[in-house]
């Protein structure tokens, strides 16, 4: 890392627009800095890039949440641009480079990663979503939004006109999209930590089935 000394400042700058708590708060952005950093030097990727990318990948996050922002990929990648230029020893490119991974992170949006960077902030933003943490994330999710623990028929949209959230649960969400995280791995060592998180969510779940409808 050739940028230590602006690290700090950054990382609390950060924790404070995130806030606390939730799914997607500053452990999140710790969690999956680990993840990335280990897949990144696997890889053979500019480790400089994946961390900046890493650590801002979500920052408007929360003001996606509240409506004020559509995307907060988008809004995260603008966010950090403008962060980074009143840093001088950040070169022009280097901080584009590190917006775009943050632009095209977000799976839901159809983006694809191009770059090795981008490819390896990807796969560590969705490991993140799953096996016992995504899991775990799931319900803090679901509970602030007053989710079911299990829903016997899953729906295609978490949201939808008229419906009501109580009618959605986390393991809705593994049926119709953690469970299939491990088929959109882009990297060679993504797919093989993705491997291990998947097969827990399989047997969480069964587990749960089980026990919901009387067979424990």
């Amino acid at each position: 890392m050739k940028f230590e000394k602006i690290i700090p400042e950054l990382k609390e700058y950060v924790r404070k627009e995130m806030g606390k708590g939730g799914a997607h708060d500053f452990d999140h952005i710790a969690r999956v800095l680990k993840i990335a950093e280990r897949i990144g030097e696997a890889e053979g990727a500019d480790l400089d890039v994946v961390f900046f990318a890493t650590l801002f990948h979500d920052i408007d996050r929360q003001r996606e949440d509240k409506g004020e922002v559509s995307c907060h990929a988008e809004s995260s990648a603008e966010h950090t641009r403008r962060l980074l230029r009143n840093y001088l020893l950040l070169p022009g490119d280097f901080i584009e480079r590190v917006a775009v991974c943050i632009e095209r992170h977000r799976f839901r949006e159809g983006r694809t990663p191009e770059s090795l960077e981008e490819k390896v902030l990807s796969d560590a933003d969705k490991l993140d979503a799953m096996g016992a943490t995504g899991i775990a994330r799931a319900y803090i999710f679901g509970g602030a939004f007053g989710e079911r623990v299990w829903e016997e028929n899953p729906k295609n949209e978490r949201f939808y006109p008229g419906m009501d959230v109580y009618e959605y649960s986390p393991r809705t969400e593994y049926v119709l999209k953690l469970s299939k995280l491990k088929e959109k791995m882009f990297t060679k060592t993504g797919r093989k930590l993705a491997e291990r998180r998947h097969r827990f969510m399989e047997i969480f779940f069964e587990e749960l089935e089980n026990e919901v409808i009387g067979d424990r």
